[in-house]
């Protein structure tokens, strides 16, 4: 049994094991960023195709002094430059548990995030 049990081990640590790029958390929803700031308590949020206005929230506070935890600096929107129009593919997870002030969507934690490619259609 032990044998069993070892070489499941070494055949799960292959299978599963180092890869150099994390893994991908449900990134494949199309969404538009657009520029709320002219609404009380709004900011930048990400529109999907049906209309849908998702506001990101964060799970950890931080004052922006060096050095960043990690949590921040491995977040997908961290550098992302909101430009409205942009188009975007992302992954999230629904926060109902986040009260923000924007009322023009629903909480969520952005778990992914790429920039589509203006050039590509």
């Amino acid at each position: 049994m032990k044998i069993f049990s070892t070489s499941l081990f070494i055949l799960c640590a292959v299978i599963f094991g180092c890869k150099d790029e994390p893994v991908k958390k449900n990134c494949g929803t199309p969404a538009t960023v657009r520029d709320l700031t002219s609404l009380d308590g709004c900011w930048y949020v990400f529109e999907l195709n049906d209309g849908t206005r998702l506001i990101p929230v964060w799970d950890i506070m931080y004052c922006g002094t060096p050095p960043l935890p990690k949590e921040v600096t491995e977040d997908p929107l961290y550098n992302f430059q909101y430009t409205d129009g942009k188009k975007v593919i992302i992954g999230y997870e629904e926060r109902p548990d986040h009260v923000n002030d924007c009322t023009a969507g629903r909480s969520v934690k952005i778990t992914c995030l790429e920039v589509v490619d203006a050039e590509v259609k």
